[in-house]
């Protein structure tokens, strides 16, 4: 259970507020847009 919620809750919601502080620390936004995949579960159904 509480994986289930770290991947789908903590990761997205903590990594979006981050996206927002990264301009301040290195002065530009970043190139890529940040994916949330912390298992790589997306990249595998890319590839299949």
């Amino acid at each position: 259970m509480l994986k289930s919620a770290y991947k789908r809750f903590w990761v997205p919601v903590m990594g979006r507020l981050i996206t927002f502080i990264i301009p301040l620390f290195e002065g530009k936004r970043p190139d890529k847009k940040p994916t949330y995949d912390i298992d790589g579960d997306k990249k595998r159904k890319k590839k299949s």
